[in-house]
């Protein structure tokens, strides 16, 4: 293994924690967001108005875990940023059919909607919020 690189079992901790951080932030938001903004303000406006909480979190979630890695290169760092992301779309399909009892074709449905699409925007950062703080911790060094 070079300086740097992670091993298997590191980058799916890592991976795992990363994912972790930012799906229970946003399920406490999310939580939120249903029982007080989105009677007010619909269910549009509410994922609006949530969506840059989530963004901001999702960046402070890859500075914590990506400072817990240490140096790592940048495909590491993208790699760990990947596994969040696949981790992060398989619970929200998941907890859609079982919790919500959402078919699949209802969360696709929704993803491509104008809303949807902007929170699987938002969602895809976390691929590359490691990466940016990577390189940005290189950069100080």
């Amino acid at each position: 293994m070079e300086l740097g690189e992670i091993s298997f079992a590191r980058m799916l901790a890592l991976g795992a924690g990363y994912f972790g951080l930012v799906f229970a932030a946003g399920f406490a938001l999310g939580t939120l967001r249903v029982v007080l903004l989105q009677p007010r303000l619909g269910p549009d406006a509410s994922r609006l108005l949530e969506l840059p909480f989530m963004v901001a979190i999702s960046f402070m979630a890859a500075r914590l875990i990506m400072h817990r890695a240490g140096a790592v290169g940048r495909m590491d760092a993208l790699t760990l940023g990947l596994l969040a992301f696949v981790l992060l779309l398989l619970a929200e399909i998941l907890i859609g059919g079982w919790l919500f009892r959402l078919p699949y074709s209802a969360l696709l449905a929704d993803a491509m909607t104008p809303i949807g699409f902007l929170n699987l925007l938002a969602q895809s950062l976390l691929i590359v919020f490691p990466v940016l703080v990577a390189g940005r911790e290189r950069i100080r060094a």
